[in-house]
């Protein structure tokens, strides 16, 4: 019976896991470290891209190694050192914010977005490990920085790595949900006008009164109390 009651909880310690989709930061986050490491190694003996889509003159898609002192997609402040503390502490926050919300509201979001924020925990937590962690001798360079690796050559001139796509996607992701989610509570609330109107296109003032109906009704009931109340000390 303890044995039953013991692999019960593991079963619904599963299950808790496998709907908090901390399984997803957890797989991405993996992913994003495990390819910044191979990426360093790999690179420090050798300098040139590796062309996965196209040719070396013309590459589509391709693995290249750099070393990125700004903000996601080279976006940041001249001062290397002021980029690196600038991030830590804006990361940081944002982590801190993302982390906070999920376990405030962890009941009452969905499954959507739970997935959105793991991802765009994994955006923050990757790059933030780059900046602290990784010195300029780890990435055979001169300065600190974030790894970037992924190089769409033939259509996008920067470069970026798993970090950058999750927070990209995650984010993306959860405003065209609160978009969708928004439209449809607009079209319910216009639903319920229209079957509790009968169809009928109201004017503001009938909006208005059906609005204050249901309040001034229990004051109509009180006042008949109160009228009825000294016909029956009469009596």
């Amino acid at each position: 019976m303890e044995q039953k009651t013991f692999w019960n909880k593991v079963v619904d310690g599963l299950k808790w896991f496998f709907h908090s989709y901390i399984w997803l930061f957890v797989i991405f986050f993996a992913i994003d470290l495990t390819t910044k490491l191979l990426v360093v190694n790999y690179f420090s003996s050798h300098t040139e891209p590796i062309v996965l889509i196209g040719t070396a003159e013309k590459p589509f898609l391709q693995i290249n190694y750099s070393i990125n002192t700004a903000a996601a997609f080279g976006l940041g402040l001249p001062s290397e050192m002021a980029n690196r503390v600038l991030y830590c502490v804006i990361a940081f926050i944002g982590l801190s914010l993302i982390v906070g919300f999920y376990v405030w509201k962890f009941k009452k979001i969905n499954s959507l977005v739970k997935a959105c924020l793991m991802l765009m925990a994994v955006g923050a937590l990757g790059n933030m490990v780059d900046r602290i962690f990784y010195t300029p001798v780890f990435l055979h360079n001169t300065y600190n920085g974030v790894v970037d690796w992924i190089d769409f050559a033939g259509i996008w001139q920067f470069i970026f790595n798993i970090a950058d796509s999750c927070v990209v996607v995650g984010t993306l992701i959860l405003l065209v949900y609160l978009i969708v989610d928004e439209v449809k509570t607009v079209k319910a609330a216009r639903a319920k006008e229209v079957k509790e109107t009968g169809g009928k296109v109201l004017s503001k003032e009938e909006q208005s009164r059906l609005e204050e109906k249901p309040a001034e009704e229990p004051a109509k009931e009180e006042s008949a109390k109160e009228e009825e109340k000294p016909v029956s000390e009469s009596k």
